[in-house]
Order: structure tokens, then C-alpha cells, then sequence
């Protein structure tokens, strides 16, 4: 599982983002991103930058793969974030049969 995380690990500038990402010494940058997923530490969702649930993300992500099969997902997690919500997430990206996900992080320094 931790192979899973550093491979797939993605640096991405955070820009006025408030989320506290973790960081890795494995990170690739991420020069275009389709759809990006943040998950807040007080338990609020947004899908490229609008309110969500986890109940609506699975619609919402249908919807975008259905209109790009080449759609990428970047889940950005605050560090404190409970560990089983980021594999939920991911669990809802896979059932929509999105094929390209990635974790964002931040380059250590």
C-alpha cells in the first residue's frame, strides 16, 4: 500500500488551497489536471472547487468521465483527514471507472 502512495504521489502548486498536504519525497509533477477532489479536514468535499458529499461525488465523476474518458483525478487530502475517507474516495473514483488517480502531496525539502 505504501508503494501504491509513493508511485502514485502527485506534487501539484498549491494555490489558495487550505489544506495542509502531506508530504513526500517521491512526487512528480502534474502539468494538467482534470478533475480535483479536496477533502477538508472539518469533513467538507469539493470537486474542482465547488461544495460536494461523498454521497454526490460518484454522480458528479460519471458525469465527467462520461464526457472524457481520459479524465485524471487528483485527491487532495488534508494530512489530518481519517485515513478511511481518502480509500472511500478512491473506492467511488475506481467503481466510476475512471482508470488515472492520483494523490497530491508536497515536495519535502
Amino acid at each position: 500500500l505504501l508503494t501504491f502512495f509513493m508511485l502514485t504521489s502527485t506534487f501539484i502548486k498549491a494555490s489558495a488551497i487550505n489544506v495542509d498536504l502531506p508530504k513526500a519525497t517521491t512526487s512528480d509533477v502534474q502539468a494538467s489536471r482534470d478533475a480535483v477532489i479536496t477533502v477538508y479536514k472539518n469533513g467538507n468535499i469539493t470537486l474542482n472547487d465547488k461544495n460536494t458529499d461523498i454521497g454526490n461525488l460518484g454522480n458528479l465523476l460519471k458525469e465527467m468521465y462520461t464526457n472524457n474518458n481520459e479524465l485524471v483525478v487528483v485527491i487532495q487530502s488534508d494530512k489530518d483527514v481519517p485515513y478511511g475517507i481518502v480509500i472511500q474516495i478512491m473506492d467511488i473514483v475506481r467503481l466510476t471507472g475512471i482508470k488515472k488517480m492520483s494523490l497530491s502531496t508536497v515536495l519535502k525539502e
